[in-house]
């Protein structure tokens, strides 16, 4: 792909492939960054294809892959091959040690990205479930594809799915409502990652928040 065709590639919505779920997209990262080490040299395709874990997938399959994590800022193109960008290897190594900061990192690096944004105008209007948040955010897109972008947004803390199955934005502080963080227990990485999502959230925010009233400064959205 000329340097002319990928800029423009890159300023419209790609979603991701239907063909890899969300995890193993990421499963996708993990091995190309296992594969290239630090130096993040191009991993052909095919032996990407060869050595997914679990299960096998085809040559086109992780080709497909490309465009939605490229334009996420995670991977380079390479023709046949592909990198990680330096984001896309600092999630790699989140992952293999705090799967909570690994989706915060991502949050924090989706915050002005169209995903993040379009969600956002939808559900600041209402709660939506899953597939209704979709087919708004897909397109000319197959279903299908709509679908596995809601399981990136709420892996990226994006949005998160409530007890009655809608999914919201996570809840900020509020004037005149107390702070989350008040009587916040100290948890383990590893008790925190465990949480079902909905609590995950809480917690989270909780942190946040305190982080921020130990610095001085007003909680981020």
């Amino acid at each position: 792909m000329t340097p002319a065709a990928q800029e423009a590639a890159d300023s419209r919505r790609i979603l991701p492939t239907a063909g890899l779920t969300c995890l193993r997209q990421l499963e996708l990262i993990d091995l190309t960054a296992s594969l290239g080490g630090l130096d993040c040299p191009p991993v052909a395709l095919a032996e990407i294809s060869a050595r997914m874990p679990r299960k096998q997938v085809s040559k086109a399959t992780v080709s497909s892959a490309q465009g939605f994590l490229r334009q996420g800022g995670l991977v380079e193109s390479h023709g046949g091959a592909i990198s990680l960008t330096a984001a896309g290897l600092r999630l790699a190594q989140l992952r293999g040690e705090d799967s909570a900061r690994a989706r915060l990192f991502l949050r924090d690096l989706w915050k002005s990205t169209w995903l993040t944004t379009s969600a956002q105008q939808l559900l600041q209007q209402k709660p939506l479930d899953r597939t209704a948040l979709a087919d708004q955010l897909r397109g000319p897109y197959p279903a299908e594809r709509g679908l596995v972008l809601v399981d990136w947004l709420d892996y990226a803390l994006i949005v998160h799915q409530g007890e009655d199955g809608l999914l919201r934005l996570p809840q900020v502080e509020q004037a005149g409502r107390p702070s989350p963080a008040a009587g916040l227990p100290l948890m383990r990485a590893e008790e925190v990652s465990a949480l079902p999502d909905d609590k995950f959230h809480a917690v989270m925010q909780a942190y946040e928040i305190l982080l921020a009233s130990l610095r001085g400064s007003p909680a981020a959205a």
